[in-house]
């Protein structure tokens, strides 16, 4: 009886442990293995997963539940997590076709990663994190993919995830503003930036007071109170759209362009003094 119970518990902690790293809770944990790849000879961990059945043979693109689509005799499939330790963790379910009425045939739709993606929503996300940060190579060897994989994550984070979610706004204390050109100088881009973790919160293309403040618009009137400090040049339309509404918020200049400005000044300090010093022949 007591084994029974000790069976029991170890199934609840491995379904928990499955459902927790997933992110998920509609799922059934069949199994969770220790395996040797075929391939490297690495030890890998595998957790056997089935869908509820009210999630199963939706549309990737809609969401919408589809009926069933042709026979496979293969469906299995896995998908490589973030690793456990040292260990690649890969998660394996059925991956059926189904036919959706506005979308035709497509792999149905499964809630742990993107559509036509061998990678869990999570290593997705980490590697495109890292590669916003890191070189390539590097983060290709740190996760042991190639470096073409890193660009595949980044691509399939960048089409399917909103730029600025919900709740990219809460808790801004300190802004950094700052407008670039691209397209050789021929366009602008205005970006908002967290200046305590270093995010990117808020970005369009253009710059200028209209553009602005389409940030300042979208924040709540309690969002905008809580910014205590914004950073950026000496541009007198960041100055203007500031005080209109963040008038608490203390102006910074950034420490980039007061250096830039300072080695200006020297320069120009030099070359005054150089010329003056030729006219009046006392250039040695």
């Amino acid at each position: 009886m007591k084994s029974a119970k000790s069976a029991d518990n170890h199934y609840m902690r491995i379904q928990r442990f499955v459902k927790t790293i997933l992110s998920y809770e509609r799922i059934k944990v069949k199994g969770f293995d220790v395996e040797t790849e075929p391939y490297r000879g690495d030890t890998i961990f595998v957790a056997s997963v089935e869908l509820y059945k009210c999630d199963q043979y939706k549309c990737p693109v809609c969401g919408a539940k589809c009926g069933k689509y042709g026979y496979q005799k293969n469906r299995m499939k896995r998908w490589r997590s973030l690793d456990l330790g040292k260990n690649r963790f890969y998660v394996e379910a059925e991956s059926p076709r189904c036919i959706c009425p506005k979308h035709g045939v497509k792999t149905a739709k499964v809630p742990w990663a993107f559509p036509d993606s061998d990678y869990t929503y999570a290593f997705d996300m980490q590697v495109t994190y890292c590669a916003a940060m890191l070189p390539t190579s590097f983060v290709a060897r740190k996760y042991r993919i190639k470096w073409g994989t890193v660009g595949n994550c980044v691509k399939r984070v960048q089409t399917n995830v909103p730029l600025f979610q919900p709740g990219n706004f809460k808790n801004l204390r300190k802004i950094a503003i700052d407008e670039t050109s691209y397209k050789k100088g021929y366009k602008y881009i205005t970006t908002v930036q967290n200046f305590e973790t270093g995010e990117i919160v808020w970005a369009h293309e253009g710059l200028g007071d209209e553009v602005l403040k389409l940030f300042f618009e979208k924040l709540t009137e309690a969002e905008r109170q809580g910014i205590e400090y914004v950073v950026a040049d000496g541009a007198q339309w960041i100055t203007r759209q500031v005080e209109k509404f963040c008038p608490n918020a203390v102006r910074c200049v950034d420490p980039f362009h007061v250096v830039g400005w300072a080695t200006e000044a020297l320069d120009n300090t030099r070359k005054r003094i150089s010329t003056d010093t030729k006219k009046n022949g006392l250039h040695s």
